[in-house]
């Protein structure tokens, strides 16, 4: 009985470490896991920069008469397009009807008398003096006769330019005076994009080297840009404004206010840096690491890498000593192991 129990003690104590050296064996195996990789390409080292922006016309000019009265038409509405030359409002001519007249009755008088008195000066019959002072009153004369006219063809205003009204200041039948806005009137035959760029950024303005807008709401992308200006002083939020020409064939969706995502392609020249999602990036203590991907045998290795800043468009700009050729893993970083063994997702193309 005593042989029985110890047989069996033994056989217990048996199965129970070849079960737990059977469980050990199977912990050590690494199991493939699935992974998302990308293709480092070296076209794309350097950096790229979105910025928020918005569509503006070329300018905004505020039209007004050059004489005054009280406006008897008012031809446009605000949203109207309107041309260059078109005649926008009028006023009341009778007023400068009749100092026209006057200002040519007096011109008329005066320029009979200073051309019979010319005639008699170059028959030497009359002093010199005599003629200068007929001469001045002559073309004092004149330019009252050319001012009653230009006021008289002053009371219609007409567009300086052609565009669409953005404002109407004024309304029929109202008295105006010289100067006065009648309406607002938006120059569109160059669109602007407007964006600000911040103290370190600003210093980089002149290794842009490619800068495209995106219009959500119009439905248009990659519209090439080029800068017009940027602007020397910082503004209130001290950031500096900056202004972007678009280019004319690809503008005709767009209107001003509409907003836009610009984006900016730095040069990088002279620069070793390269750009990595930032979703590829872990950490292990104080050191940042990238997954590199082994096709020869589906296998993982880590390489450290220096992150120098964050992009914009969720890359980070890194030092490495990687080549650029490599492809890299971009989902799954944080649950793999030094060489470990990976499948790559069906939808990669390697």
């Amino acid at each position: 009985m005593q042989n029985k129990l110890h047989y069996l003690f033994m056989l217990t104590i048996l199965v129970t470490v070849l079960a737990g050296c059977g469980s050990k064996k199977e912990e050590t195996v690494k199991k493939a896991r699935y992974v998302k990789v990308m293709q480092l390409d070296t076209n794309k080292l350097g950096e790229q920069l979105q910025f928020n922006g918005q569509v503006k016309e070329k300018r905004e000019v505020n039209v007004a008469f050059k004489v005054g009265g009280q406006v008897v038409d008012l031809l446009v509405d605000e949203g109207d397009y309107v041309k260059e030359g078109q005649v926008i409002a009028k006023i009341d001519k009778r007023d400068y009807k009749i100092r026209l007249q006057g200002a040519k009755a007096q011109y008329d008088q005066i320029e009979g008398e200073y051309t019979r008195y010319k005639e008699l000066f170059e028959k030497n019959k009359l002093p010199a003096n005599t003629l200068e002072k007929l001469e001045a009153g002559y073309l004092g004369a004149k330019s009252q006769y050319e001012a009653a006219e230009n006021a008289l063809h002053d009371t219609e205003l007409k567009a300086p330019f052609s565009g669409y009204v953005y404002k109407r200041n004024i309304h029929k039948y109202e008295n105006v005076g010289p100067g006065q806005p009648v309406i607002s009137l938006l120059d569109v035959s160059q669109l602007e994009v407007h964006f600000s760029l911040s103290e370190r950024q600003v210093a980089q303005s002149n290794d842009f080297k490619k800068i495209t807008c995106d219009v959500t709401t119009a439905g248009v992308k990659g519209i090439e840009a080029e800068i017009l200006s940027v602007n020397e002083k910082a503004n209130g939020s001290d950031m500096y404004d900056v202004r972007l020409a678009l280019s004319k064939e690809q503008v005709s969706q767009l209107r001003p206010g509409m907003s836009v995502k610009v984006n900016v392609e730095v040069s990088t020249q002279g620069k070793q840096q390269m750009v990595v999602p930032l979703e590829s990036v872990f950490k292990e203590g104080e050191a940042s690491y990238v997954w590199v991907y082994n096709r020869a045998n589906s296998t993982v290795n880590k390489q450290q890498i220096q992150v120098n800043q964050l992009i914009n468009n969720g890359y980070v700009a890194i030092n490495s000593k990687l080549k650029g050729d490599e492809m890299i893993v971009v989902a799954g970083v944080h649950s793999l192991q030094d060489n470990q063994e990976v499948r790559v997702l069906e939808n990669n193309k390697l």
